[in-house]
């Protein structure tokens, strides 16, 4: 889980902490995650010790508890501040697995298939990266690119396109061999991102 943002729409608030429905954001996003992965682990640059409490608290929520890969800040050699992409570096450099599964700590109905659905539609097309794209009534497809399952093998060209300057999501993972996959509960990537939108007080 990304959690490392600097909170700016939250007036600085560390987003994945505040309370959402009676619980810390983050809490929801790693509950539809940990059935779902092999190991789970927090990408954050604050109040880590914060983390690593829910993430123990949301492994012992599962009957088959994933390994916990703990929390880190983004990895050193990446520049302060540099966004999201320098926190799926950070994951990809770390994880024991080949595939890895990053989201946003801001997502707090995510599917339970995500993982299934994505990896699946990545190997039947020899895809490195898959993208869930949903679309609202009425509205345009919307690709959800913070919320991305990535091959290790990735991390080179990622890397490449970071250290020239790119900080999209986006624009980095299109260098990659990528695909989207369609998911038709959009309220599924609805995201907590404001103190006005989310349930509940702190």
């Amino acid at each position: 889980m990304l959690a490392g943002g600097e909170g700016r729409r939250m007036g600085g608030r560390d987003k994945g902490l505040v309370l959402h429905g009676g619980q810390p954001l983050a809490t929801w996003g790693l509950a539809r995650l940990a059935p779902q992965a092999q190991a789970l682990g927090i990408v954050a640059n604050r109040n880590l010790t914060a983390y690593e409490a829910l993430l123990h608290d949301s492994l012992n929520g599962v009957a088959r508890s994933p390994l916990s890969l703990g929390v880190r800040p983004d990895d050193a050699l990446w520049p302060e501040r540099s966004g999201p992409l320098a926190g799926i570096l950070t994951a990809l450099a770390h994880s024991p697995h080949d595939w890895v599964l990053v989201s946003p700590c801001d997502l707090p109905d995510l599917p339970v298939d995500l993982a299934n659905r994505l990896l699946s539609h990545a190997l039947a097309q020899g895809a490195d990266v898959a993208i869930p794209w949903s679309q609202a009534p009425g509205d345009a497809m919307r690709h959800h690119w913070v919320c991305a399952l990535l091959h290790k093998r990735v991390s080179p060209t990622i890397a490449a396109e970071f250290v020239k300057g790119e900080r999209k999501v986006r624009s980095a993972i299109t260098r990659c061999k990528w695909l989207g996959v369609c998911f038709t509960n959009h309220a599924s990537f609805h995201n907590i991102n404001t103190l006005e939108t989310r349930d509940g007080g702190d």
